[in-house]
């Protein structure tokens, strides 16, 4: 095994010759450790007709193996008397569980047998099938969630990165057990597998049971995820049976790996990121327009929009926006105060701090950041950063994103229409 030199002693990373790569934090207080499989395979990886196979194929994992079959795989996770789960977003899919020390080599031993030997038994895919259809269903029926999704398809020109994750009705329908097995040999292939580890653990033993498992694995050639499209704003209105009007306004944030993602945060957390949040305030507390409203940056590695979105009285949905907008112009015009920003920096880094608390927090954080940026970034690193956006960097990215012609509206609720 290559070894990968980390700057933290608690941080220890190597990678195997086929590209399987091994990353663990010992948190020597712990008792518990969190492991998590990530797969940098998601629904952006996903070519025409092929739509939610990476969410198919998390599904299918926990369905039978060569060794186990799905009831078996639910005894010995439940067993451990751990978390154990699975998501898939744009950009990855990740098993991972939560366990007491003395398990970690087992939990290991289920989830490296389920993402290397999954069955996808042609019975098993057509029961998975009818449940990730009613999945669908399910967010057709949620306003947050259906204005949510046809929101970002309608943004993006790549139909990559505009579908949904979970696929269509269609898509979903059409897939066959050979067609998930192709693609998931293609999907999963050393250099896309990462796994990561943090709470009490020794990293050379999980590296040679990482070894033993992942090392057999050929190397593939891959072509690189394409480059997201344009963003267009998106203009939607539709009328739908709901009590209320679903809002969402957008602008054109940044990346996860751009140095201005920092600021971009506070911007949105700032806006409407917690109950001070001036949004949350305006909107809320001295209008009683929406019983929230929240802001946030939705980001890929390569590409970010900064969101609102609220529910609103449909007769009130007009006042809603101009609130909004003129929040956005005070903003951009220089109104965030030192103090306002300190406020919400230090909230932003209680988060931080907070979460380092937990082995999945650790975990996922570590996960992320080598599949970003292939280091860890210490906390202080963060805070530091945090710590370095100024008032007028505020402004100045304010007025950026929230130039003319660059917001994004989608109304969908009983009376919706575009202003």
């Amino acid at each position: 095994m290559r070894q990968i030199t980390e700057s933290d002693s608690r941080i220890r990373a190597d990678r195997l010759p086929n590209g399987v790569r091994i990353v663990t934090e010992h948190m020597p207080v712990s008792k518990t450790a969190s492991l998590g499989i990530w797969i940098e395979a998601g629904s952006r990886h996903e070519a025409p007709g092929q739509e939610g196979m990476a969410h198919l194929m998390e599904h299918m994992a926990f369905k039978g193996t060569a060794r186990r079959d799905a009831l078996a795989i639910a005894k010995e996770l439940d067993t451990l008397g751990g978390l154990s789960n699975a998501f898939t977003s744009r950009e990855a899919t990740c098993f991972h569980v939560r366990v007491m020390d003395a398990h970690l080599a087992r939990a290991f031993d289920i989830l490296s047998d389920i993402v290397l030997r999954p069955l996808l038994d042609p019975e098993e895919l057509a029961r998975e099938q009818a449940v990730i259809l009613q999945e669908i269903s399910m967010v057709e029926e949620t306003p947050e969630e259906k204005i949510h999704e046809d929101f970002w398809a309608a943004a993006w020109a790549d139909p990559g990165l505009a579908h949904p994750i979970t696929g269509t009705p269609q898509s979903v329908g059409a897939v066959t057990a050979e067609a998930l097995a192709q693609w998931r040999r293609a999907a999963y292939h050393p250099e896309a597998i990462t796994v990561v580890a943090a709470g009490a653990l020794d990293h050379d033993a999980l590296a040679e049971m990482a070894e033993a498992a992942f090392g057999s694995l050929r190397k593939i050639q891959t072509a690189p995820a394409p480059a997201a499209g344009a963003y267009t704003p998106p203009y939607l209105a539709e009328r739908r049976d709901w009590e209320q009007n679903h809002v969402i306004l957008s602008y054109p944030s940044v990346g996860n790996v751009s140095a201005d993602r920092f600021a971009h945060t506070l911007l949105a957390t700032l806006l409407g990121g917690n109950m001070s949040s001036r949004l949350f305030q305006e909107v809320r507390e001295k209008r009683g327009l929406a019983y929230s409203i929240y802001a946030g940056v939705n980001g890929l590695a390569d590409v970010g929009l900064l969101e609102i979105q609220a529910a609103v009285d449909p007769d009130r949905t007009a006042e809603l926006l101009s609130v909004v907008n003129a929040e956005l112009a005070a903003v951009a015009d220089g109104a965030v105060t030192a103090e306002e920003l300190d406020h919400t920096r230090e909230h932003l880094k209680g988060l931080l701090y907070l979460g380092a608390e937990s082995t999945e927090n650790r975990m996922m954080r570590l996960a992320r950041n080598i599949l970003l940026f292939n280091r860890s970034i210490p906390l202080e690193e963060t805070a530091a950063c945090l710590d370095a956006v100024t008032p007028d960097d505020i402004a100045r990215t304010a007025k950026a994103a929230f130039a003319p012609g660059s917001a994004g509206l989608a109304v969908m609720g009983p009376t919706a229409a575009l202003p």
